[in-house]
């Protein structure tokens, strides 16, 4: 049998109002949402996900964009845009 631990967090009610529609827009209960987050941020290097303000999605996109159009010209010409270092070194998005 597991043994569970149970803990408080205090926040805003703005903040709990947010996380919880949020939750709900993914179809979550906002308990599983934050042991998800909490379950990437000890099972990886790092925290395991993106905080910020930059937009992630935007930025692969554009990668994937870059890449593609990379790929119609064969290599050939050095396009500016995002690089893949870009997307791992997130803390350098201004």
């Amino acid at each position: 049998m597991k043994k569970y631990k149970q803990f408080t967090v205090r926040i805003e009610v703005s903040f709990y109002e947010q996380a919880k529609w949020k939750a709900s827009k993914l179809g979550l209960p906002l308990a599983t949402l934050v042991k998800v987050f909490l379950k990437a941020m000890c099972t990886q290097r790092g925290v395991g996900f993106y905080i910020g303000d930059g937009d992630l999605a935007q930025l692969f996109n554009r990668w994937m964009d870059k890449k593609q159009f990379e790929k119609m010209r064969g290599g050939r010409v050095t396009i500016i845009g995002p690089r893949l270092k870009d997307i791992f070194e997130l803390s350098d998005l201004k």
